[in-house]
């Protein structure tokens, strides 16, 4: 990449999901007034304030000028991907006003998957996190600290009532270190699975389905946009979100082998009501449908999942929380009671 291009590129604007999504709006309500595609999008991007967004949007202008058709000239744009720019060239034959529709509904479930994931996986983050660490910090702070200040008795039985208390504490606070991770590999070994699309699974259902859900949507704007089911699983095997790109991407090596399309789409990760439903579609326009019937199955599953999800999460830390909390009572009753003894043993001497 040249010195220029590089400049070039530090100096674009950032337009972000919501400012692309709200571009698409103002164009469709031209559109819904009457004008022209052509003409709408040359009057959404003369209306930008933002002299430093005009100035990067102007080749779209140019390419307007210069007769080119406008899905040529979103893509000069800059900033629209290219499952958006399949649905606008197939929205030049099949109808523009309805691709304009597809192609922002695209970016809206893309923008809802991103936020409601980056959600749930910041409480589990820290849920489990908060729970890690504490039988960390009872091994490496609290435990030494009482050996530290703890007056051992001095009585032989009473003397190995306590070196045993102690450690049967440390044995605990080390077994839950290792269900740690034990813990940790399970849900390892299970996000390999699910990436692996071999199967869906329990645990992590949440993120298989939320992602398999957007990708059936996505797939079923496309082809009402008229895209073909070729050119949805080429675009959707890179931009899909999560796990389902595994899967449009075996789909689509499917196609390139002139396979049919209702075996293309029997790949791996899909349930058993899906593959039935998949492999009976007739057309383009019915499979659309289908994939919208099996978009909202899954994602009734993702919300299960996701609910299951936090309040295993929630169960994980408030144990963790209470085992490691038992744990340091019963020490600190242990240091308590050696304490009082002490001082009582003093205050008979005075």
């Amino acid at each position: 990449m040249s010195a220029a291009t590089t400049l070039t590129l530090w100096r674009r604007e950032y337009f972000s999901p919501g400012y692309k999504i709200t571009f698409l709006n103002a164009i469709h309500l031209r559109l819904q007034a009457g004008e022209s595609v052509g003409r709408g999008l040359a009057a959404v991007i003369r209306s930008e304030r933002n002299a430093n967004k005009l100035r990067d949007m102007s080749p779209a202008l140019q390419a307007l000028e210069q007769g080119e058709p406008v899905a040529s000239a979103m893509a000069r744009l800059g900033f629209f991907d290219s499952t958006v720019l399949a649905i606008l060239r197939a929205g030049e034959r099949s109808g523009m006003k309805d691709a304009i529709v597809s192609a922002a509904a695209h970016l809206s479930i893309r923008q809802a998957w991103l936020r409601q994931h980056a959600l749930v996986i910041f409480i589990l983050l820290n849920e489990l996190l908060s729970a890690a660490f504490a039988p960390v910090l009872l091994l490496h702070d609290v435990l030494p600290w009482v050996r530290e200040h703890t007056l051992a008795p001095t009585a032989p039985d009473a003397l190995r009532a306590y070196q045993r208390d102690m450690a049967i504490a440390q044995n605990l606070s080390v077994a839950l270190l290792v269900l740690t991770l034990l813990l940790l590999l399970a849900g390892a070994v299970n996000v390999y699975r699910i990436s692996q699309m071999r199967s869906p699974t329990r645990l992590l259902m949440f993120f298989s389905d939320g992602a398999m859900a957007v990708g059936f949507r996505l797939a079923a704007a496309m082809l009402r946009a008229g895209v073909t089911i070729e050119g949805a699983a080429r675009d959707l095997s890179s931009q899909a979100p999560g796990w389902s790109r595994r899967y449009w991407a075996a789909a689509h090596r499917q196609l390139q082998q002139a396979t049919e399309p209702a075996q293309a789409l029997l790949q791996g990760g899909l349930y058993a009501n899906e593959r039935s439903l998949l492999a009976n579609h007739a057309n383009a326009r019915q499979l659309a449908d289908t994939l919208v019937a099996l978009c909202s199955d899954r994602e009734q599953r993702a919300r299960r999942g996701r609910d299951l999800l936090l309040v295993g999460g929630t169960f994980v830390t408030v144990a963790y929380i209470f085992m490691c909390g038992g744990i340091a009572i019963w020490i600190y009753m242990t240091y308590n009671n050696t304490l009082s003894g002490v001082l009582e043993a003093l205050g008979n001497g005075f």
